[in-house]
């Protein structure tokens, strides 16, 4: 019997360190932590009668799971960079992975909405930390000429687990229950912090900045009263004391962020950033697409579960259809923005008109059977639509600000994607809730009250036309996105200047 020659093992030994501390495996480790909380956002989008039985709750309610979950992520994100300074980066990334288990940990054993909201808490403002934190370690990791394609395909992952969110949240819901669309990720979990400990290195900590906390209570106070007015207008009514003075509230906080944001040396979400014409079109168009995204991400399940009577692993399934589409735009990202990066506008446009058409599919009533090419074809081209914009994000960040300020442009660009989630989920659900009885009493021969029957037929055909239209608005919010994208070339170079570069011109 040989013995191995000497030095085998510590040549394995190093192979494996070596291949464990690849730029492709640390993008590995990346794209799966950030799987967590991004799935997350629409996990809980199919399944709902189901999570409001077991919470006690009515399927309205739910929404604050959805909605309230995307708030928390956008106040999670200013968090990270701030952290880096009090962590190094492995140890960061592991904690805010453990805290998002936590949470997931505490949704999983609720058994009403109040304790399942603190577990989705946990889950958002942790899984806002890890998003950026993410990026961060992508620009660190690879070199100028790989790093372009290393974000392309870190942004597909990102938009694919978005997409598979209700796809593995309905064969969970139909198969051991939803308290497992929670708890799924303890396993994934799992793995993120052993790949983590293992592959991710600690880069030069970036300078410690005093973190600006009453800046982000004040920022953080402003989203919750203003989605708490959003979320319970229909509830107490628009012009109830509560619902007004909520508002209200809500205005004083935002307006209060501003003035102390000018004063603040370093605040975490700068004015400066606004100054820029082409980088506040972006902003209008990221918020206008992320609405359309994740409405008809919260729409979609229903429609299909009510109309067409399909269970939720079969209306996850049908999402997924445009999952996989998503697998093909690495071709774009890879082979295109990097070297075409004066045409990601196109990309950007493109993708906003292509979320738009693939509505106009839902635009009639149902068929009594299902039909694929009416439900799987729009959903590819959607599909495509989403994969396209989210990897033109970051290279039009890039385009529309100086160097100085890319980090935190991209960040607030993170905190828009996740205020247009949470207005999209809120502003789909309360269409359907208004538009339905209009319609019904439209429909019927002779007018009635609203608490007199209605005959079946009347009200399904009602409802049909309350999602129609719901499709149809999502669309046009997809469109005007598209349209602000257009106007980006001919305004990008538009810069207000500061008060203190006025009063130096002028002297």
């Amino acid at each position: 019997m040989s013995l191995p020659p000497p030095g085998h093992s510590p040549m394995r030994a190093s192979r494996l360190v070596h291949t464990l501390r690849s730029p492709g495996m640390i993008l590995f480790t990346l794209i799966l932590g950030t799987t967590l909380p991004l799935a997350d956002t629409t996990s809980m989008n199919v399944g709902r009668f189901f999570i409001a039985r077991g919470l006690d709750s009515t399927p309205d309610e739910t929404r604050w799971l959805t909605a309230g979950y995307s708030l928390f992520v956008a106040l999670g994100v200013p968090l990270s960079y701030r952290l880096r300074g009090l962590f190094e980066e492995s140890s960061l990334y592991i904690l805010a992975t453990a805290v998002f288990m936590a949470g997931s940990v505490v949704s999983m054993l609720s058994h009403f909405m109040p304790t399942m909201m603190v577990g989705r808490a946990l889950q958002g403002l942790s899984g806002g930390v890890l998003i950026p934190l993410s990026l961060s370690l992508i620009n660190e990791t690879f070199p100028p000429e790989r790093r372009g394609r290393a974000l392309a395909l870190f942004a597909v992952g990102n938009a694919l687990a978005v997409s598979l969110g209700p796809t593995i949240g309905g064969l969970l819901v139909d198969t051991v229950g939803w308290r497992w669309t929670m708890g799924i990720h303890l396993p994934v979990g799992f793995l993120t912090i052993l790949l983590a400990s293992l592959s991710l290195e600690n880069h030069p900590r970036p300078e410690r900045v005093p973190f600006d906390l009453p800046g982000w209570l004040l920022f953080s106070a402003t989203g919750f009263f203003t989605m708490y007015s959003l979320m319970e207008g229909e509830r107490f009514g628009w012009h109830s004391a509560l619902i007004e003075g909520t508002a209200l509230l809500s205005l004083a906080l935002f307006f209060s962020y501003l003035l102390h944001a000018v004063r603040h040396p370093r605040p975490i979400l700068p004015p400066e950033l606004l100054r820029h014409g082409g980088y506040l079109l972006l902003t209008g168009a990221n918020f206008l697409r992320s609405t359309a995204i994740f409405g008809r991400l919260y729409l979609l399940p229903l429609y299909l579960e009510i109309y067409y009577h399909f269970q939720s692993h079969q209306a996850g399934m049908i999402i997924f259809v445009g999952a996989i589409t998503e697998l093909l735009i690495p071709v774009f990202g890879i082979f295109l923005l990097p070297r075409k990066g004066s045409f990601t506008w196109v990309f950007m446009a493109a993708g906003s008109a292509i979320i738009a058409l693939s509505n106009l599919a839902y635009l009639s009533l149902p068929e009594e059977a299902y039909v694929p090419a009416l439900v799987l074809f729009p959903q590819m081209l959607f599909g495509l639509g989403v994969a396209l914009t989210q990897v033109s994000l970051q290279p039009l960040v890039a385009r529309t600000l100086p160097p100085s300020l890319h980090r935190v442009g991209m960040v607030a660009q993170l905190v828009v994607q996740f205020l247009g989630g949470m207005f999209g989920t809120i502003w789909a659900r309360h269409l359907l809730n208004n538009m339905g009885p209009l319609f019904r009493q439209e429909l019927l021969p002779t007018p009635q009250a609203f608490h007199s029957r209605i005959p079946p037929e009347v009200g399904r055909v009602a409802g049909a036309f309350s999602y129609n239209l719901d499709f149809l608005l999502l669309g046009g919010v997809a469109a005007a996105g598209s349209l602000l994208i257009l106007l980006l070339p001919a305004l990008e170079k538009i810069r207000v200047p500061s008060s203190q570069e006025t009063a130096s011109t002028s002297s």
